[in-house]
């Protein structure tokens, strides 16, 4: 399952999964530089990983969904 994340706080991440369900993650678990928008991934350690061909695929796809909304 992949965790999208929405704010980051002071210790915290605050993810939405692909459920659409929220979650508080300490950066403490998070491996790498993570950012708003990034996505994460849940090591079977219980800690995270930055998927960042997942980020990159969400984004390409938000992006092309945005640009048919104005196509005409």
């Amino acid at each position: 399952m992949y965790f999208s994340v929405d704010i980051i706080e002071e210790t915290v991440a605050l993810c939405i999964d692909d459920d659409g369900a929220t979650r508080a993650i300490s950066l403490d678990l998070i491996d790498g530089e993570v950012s708003e928008g990034a996505v994460l991934v849940e090591n079977e350690n219980g800690r995270y990983t930055l998927d960042k061909d997942e980020e990159k695929r969400r984004r390409e796809s938000n992006f092309m969904l945005a640009e048919s909304l104005f196509d005409e």
